[in-house]
Protein backbone atom coordinates (compact mmCIF):
# COMPACT_ATOMS: atom_id res chain seq x y z
CA UNK A 1 0.00 0.00 0.00
CA UNK A 2 1.47 3.35 -1.00
CA UNK A 3 1.84 6.27 1.65
CA UNK A 4 -0.34 9.22 1.47
CA UNK A 5 1.45 12.32 0.32
CA UNK A 6 1.16 15.66 2.37
CA UNK A 7 -1.47 18.29 1.31
CA UNK A 8 -0.23 21.52 0.10
CA UNK A 9 -1.77 22.85 2.72
CA UNK A 10 -0.70 20.84 5.53
CA UNK A 11 3.03 21.65 3.80
CA UNK A 12 2.44 25.40 3.65
CA UNK A 13 1.74 25.24 7.32
CA UNK A 14 4.47 23.71 7.96
CA UNK A 15 6.79 25.92 6.28
CA UNK A 16 4.91 28.79 7.82
CA UNK A 17 5.83 27.69 11.27
CA UNK A 18 9.80 26.90 10.22
CA UNK A 19 9.61 30.39 8.89
CA UNK A 20 8.26 32.33 12.12
CA UNK A 21 10.58 30.21 14.40
CA UNK A 22 13.56 30.85 12.31
CA UNK A 23 12.37 34.79 12.63
CA UNK A 24 11.74 34.52 16.38
CA UNK A 25 15.27 33.03 17.34
CA UNK A 26 17.04 35.90 15.15
CA UNK A 27 14.83 38.51 16.95
CA UNK A 28 16.52 36.93 20.30
CA UNK A 29 19.94 37.40 18.99
CA UNK A 30 19.12 40.68 18.06
CA UNK A 31 18.35 41.53 21.48
CA UNK A 32 20.68 39.71 22.70
CA UNK A 33 23.68 40.90 21.09
CA UNK A 34 21.82 45.01 21.04
CA UNK A 35 24.16 47.29 23.18
CA UNK A 36 22.31 48.09 26.27
CA UNK A 37 20.17 51.32 26.62
CA UNK A 38 21.49 54.41 28.30
CA UNK A 39 22.87 54.02 31.21
CA UNK A 40 23.61 56.79 33.53
CA UNK A 41 27.00 57.49 34.22
CA UNK A 42 29.08 59.10 37.01
CA UNK A 43 28.04 59.76 40.44
CA UNK A 44 24.84 58.97 41.52
CA UNK A 45 21.97 61.68 41.42
CA UNK A 46 20.07 63.10 44.53
CA UNK A 47 16.76 61.46 44.02
CA UNK A 48 15.07 63.93 46.16
CA UNK A 49 16.22 66.76 43.90
CA UNK A 50 15.03 64.63 41.34
CA UNK A 51 11.77 64.71 42.49
CA UNK A 52 11.72 68.24 44.14
CA UNK A 53 12.37 69.24 40.29
CA UNK A 54 9.51 67.15 39.07
CA UNK A 55 7.52 68.96 41.58
CA UNK A 56 8.37 72.65 40.11
CA UNK A 57 7.81 71.52 36.44
CA UNK A 58 4.32 70.45 37.48
CA UNK A 59 3.75 73.68 39.30
CA UNK A 60 5.08 75.72 36.67
CA UNK A 61 2.90 73.89 33.75
CA UNK A 62 -0.06 74.41 36.03
CA UNK A 63 0.65 78.12 36.46
CA UNK A 64 1.42 78.40 32.76
CA UNK A 65 5.33 79.27 33.34
CA UNK A 66 6.27 75.89 30.78
CA UNK A 67 5.01 75.08 27.44
CA UNK A 68 3.49 71.24 27.66
CA UNK A 69 6.08 70.40 25.11
CA UNK A 70 8.86 71.81 27.15
CA UNK A 71 7.52 69.93 30.05
CA UNK A 72 6.96 66.64 28.46
CA UNK A 73 10.85 66.93 27.59
CA UNK A 74 12.18 68.11 31.19
CA UNK A 75 9.67 65.26 32.57
CA UNK A 76 11.02 62.24 30.39
CA UNK A 77 14.67 63.94 31.36
CA UNK A 78 14.41 63.85 34.86
CA UNK A 79 12.24 60.14 34.50
CA UNK A 80 15.61 58.52 33.55
CA UNK A 81 16.98 59.87 36.28
CA UNK A 82 15.35 58.19 38.63
CA UNK A 83 16.50 54.98 40.55
CA UNK A 84 13.43 52.56 41.42
CA UNK A 85 14.09 49.70 43.13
Amino acid sequence: MAKSRSTFGKMQREQEKRTRAKEKVERREERKNAEPEETPVGAPVDQGKILLELAKIHEDLAEGRLSLEDFEVRQEELRELLMID
